[in-house]
């Protein structure tokens, strides 16, 4: 269900142009042909060094990204992250022999006060049992920060952050692509689907629609309604990218993430029958190649009879609920039959209807000045 507003198409098809006639950031950088293939050069170098298992250090953006892509592509056995302050994960994680893994340190300052203390303890473990750190860390900061300064002192592998490229933008660059082996030349295809191709005019009258329903009217809250269980650390990753770039100035489109059919049983109540403040997106991936067959012990004379068909018939209802309330909704699909292509599309497409809202919501779409406050507190605290 749409609501498009001429003027308000034109200010964001103007927006477009003027993003990548400016680049203010250097995530448009990162869409480039000839970022991606740079990047490609450099994970060949680095699959050498690789081990089998992976462990990624970071906070928020430096991490979210990573996590999204592990996931959907069903690396999850190989991939571990520590994205927090609790003990129970970090002592779980230094049970392990880390001198089996590769280990990324990533923050895009280079002194997060949360990663330097789980690398701190990481370093630790590796001193105790009298290992060399240079053969499994790799460092991705800002040049001239703390850790860059360690990786130099203890020739440790680095690759830079570049300074102007805000971490929740940063997931087709080195702090999001480098431990994955991706075929960069599909990534390409799935930046330009949206560039170049259709996604184009549909991601300008989308992002027109939002605006409409966030300045026209009481719309306030986004409802991320996600249907396929690899998609949603993409829903964490989102919920990110929205509330820390349109979260300014008294402006708000707080991101919820629901797991369904799950939340059909619990919050589904309140976003059919409660306050009309919400716009939702149903996420769904389609053409599965794993799916579950049903048998019957409970004759209830089903036709659908597969775990797929049964939650295909739920995301159809839902959506069947939606259009009878009027409730203002949209349904983004992923094709499992191109999945670099489909979900890197997902990504980009995301990541500019953010900013083209921002933009014509007079925000800046890559800074985050409030958070900023609460680490300088912090450090206050500690020192």
């Amino acid at each position: 269900m749409y609501v498009l507003n001429a003027n308000n198409l034109r200010k964001c098809s103007e927006i477009f142009k003027n993003l990548f006639s400016i680049k203010e950031n250097f995530f448009f950088n990162t869409l480039s042909e000839q970022y991606q293939k740079n990047l490609f050069l450099k994970k060949i170098i680095l699959k050498k060094k690789l081990h089998k298992n992976i462990l990624i250090v970071g906070m928020g953006g430096s991490v979210l990204g990573t996590k999204m892509l592990s996931s959907f592509f069903g690396l999850d056995k190989n991939y571990y992250f520590l994205d927090s302050l609790n003990n129970s994960a970090v002592n779980d994680l230094i049970r392990k022999d880390l001198s089996k893994f590769s280990i990324f340190i990533i923050s895009k300052s280079g002194q997060t006060l949360e990663t330097l203390t789980n690398c701190n303890i990481i370093l630790n473990n590796f001193n105790k049992r009298k290992k060399e750190i240079s053969k499994n860390f790799i460092i991705i900061s800002e040049r001239n920060s703390v850790l860059f300064n360690f990786a130099k002192k203890n020739n440790i592998l680095f690759f830079e952050h570049n300074i102007n490229l805000s971490g929740r933008y940063s997931v087709l660059s080195e702090a999001g692509l480098l431990m994955f082996n991706l075929d960069y030349k599909k990534i390409i295809q799935g930046i330009n689907s949206v560039l170049k191709k259709d996604l184009k005019k549909n991601l300008i009258n989308n992002a027109a629609t939002l605006l409409t329903l966030i300045t026209k009217s009481k719309i306030d809250t986004h409802v991320s309604l996600i249907y396929t269980h690899n998609l949603l650390n993409y829903g964490y990753w989102h919920q990110q990218l929205l509330a820390e770039s349109i979260g300014k100035n008294g402006k708000d489109f707080t991101p919820i993430i629901s797991e369904c059919p799950k939340d059909h049983h619990s919050i589904m109540q309140l976003y059919l029958d409660g306050k009309r403040n919400k716009f939702f997106t149903f996420f769904k991936t389609i053409n599965n190649k794993i799916d579950q067959p049903i048998k019957d012990y409970f004759d209830q004379k089903l036709k659908k009879n597969s775990l797929n068909n049964i939650v295909d018939a739920q995301f159809n209802a839902t959506i069947k609920v939606f259009k009878k309330n009027l409730i203002p909704f949209r349904v983004i699909l992923i094709d499992q039959k191109k999945p670099i292509q489909s979900f890197i599309s997902l990504l980009v497409y995301s990541m500019l209807e953010t900013t083209i809202l921002c933009k014509a919501l007079n925000l800046n779409p890559f800074n985050q000045p409030a958070v900023e406050t609460i680490k300088k507190e912090t450090y206050s605290l500690l020192r």
